[in-house]
């Protein structure tokens, strides 16, 4: 109910402003300073509802803890659901400031969940993977070529309940860091480092960001290696992608219903792989959505004996699935990008 009232409150500024990450500007929008974006790419997201899911796949788990041992088992679907909002703070044409909240949630569903033994199974389909997070970016151009980016973001990433929130215990910071150049008006080049968990385990990963558009049809987006696609314009109201995308997830858990008890407070870490193709389409003015699948491959997925360790208790082997997503978002009426030309 709380998330909704935010939401809701938002709606009217939340149309005005540039992704958090102010990597997307208006595709008719030619900026005096330096910025990531370049022409061609969508027009910049204010509000996004998404849902995710993947169909049956195998998964088989190992430990080296006799208590544990070793399980297997068929999860019958993995479902994601997330709703992000931004609002400017700062909105001019040489800085901007961006405030950021977004909700996700992740779940697991076994068959024979209520006959099978394995703690860690059985856990998971009880449970809901939440993530709660608020973040603030800073972007600045120096000039009309130059310009860098500092993001700051906390969540709240774990199986806790509004009841039994303790912010110390599943609180995960991550910073961004980037420096870039702007090229030419469909050229923009980056470096850049980020502290997070982009691939489960907090450590500070390199990027490197490309941004051409070739012609009135074709481009490139791409933040190497997290993530790199190809992008075909094929009209003003609709864009099509094919590309990859790396994901990671960490979460805080207390498996206190299981022999995981014995534990306390484990964390589960997820790297995987997507291959994906995207169609974005413009409903109404400024209400779009997307249509996107693909091949999701998990990469690393392991439960680890404590928070920050290096110790693995749990290693999970998840077979590939193809995988299918929507979403509905908001992006600033296209009256207020030409007055604003």
């Amino acid at each position: 109910m709380e998330i909704r009232k935010l939401l809701v409150g938002a709606l009217v500024l939340l149309c005005l402003t540039e992704q958090a990450q102010a990597q997307t500007p208006d595709t008719e929008t030619l900026e005096e300073y330096a910025t990531p974006g370049v022409i061609g790419m969508g027009r910049s997201r204010g509000v996004v509802v998404g849902y995710e899911r993947l169909p049956g796949f195998k998964i088989d788990s190992e430990s080296d803890d006799p208590r544990i041992g070793d399980g297997s088992a068929r999860v019958e679907r993995h479902n994601k659901f997330f709703v992000r909002a931004f609002a400017p703070i700062v909105n001019k044409p040489q800085t901007k400031v961006i405030l950021g909240v977004d909700y996700r949630l992740e779940e697991f569903n076994f068959e024979s969940a209520g006959t099978n033994s394995y703690g860690l199974y059985r856990y998971l389909e009880d449970k809901n993977m939440k993530s709660l997070g608020l973040q603030i970016a800073y972007l600045h151009s120096l000039n009309e070529r130059n310009f860098y980016l500092v993001r700051v973001k906390g969540e709240l990433n774990g199986d806790y309940t509004r009841d039994n929130v303790n912010i110390p215990d599943y609180l995960k910071m991550t910073v961004d860091l980037a420096y870039g150049w702007k090229k030419t008006p469909t050229y923009a080049l980056g470096v850049g480092l980020q502290l997070g968990y982009t691939y489960g385990r907090q450590s500070v990963y390199p990027g490197i960001l490309f941004n051409k558009t070739f012609n009135d049809k074709w481009g490139v987006e791409s933040i190497f290696p997290a993530n790199a696609r190809i992008r075909f314009n094929a009209n003003e109201k609709t864009l099509l992608y094919a590309g990859y995308r790396l994901e990671g997830a960490s979460y805080n858990i207390r498996a206190t219903e299981t022999v995981l008890a014995n534990y306390g407070e484990t964390e589960l870490r997820r790297t995987d792989i997507k291959g994906l193709v995207r169609l974005e389409r413009e409903i109404y003015d400024f209400v779009w959505f997307a249509v996107e699948g693909g091949f999701r491959q998990y990469y690393r997925h392991r439960l680890f004996d404590e928070v920050g360790s290096r110790d693995e208790l749990i290693t999970n082997d998840l077979a590939g699935s193809g995988y299918v997503g929507v979403e509905l978002y908001l992006v600033p009426p296209r009256k207020w990008v030409e007055r604003n030309n």
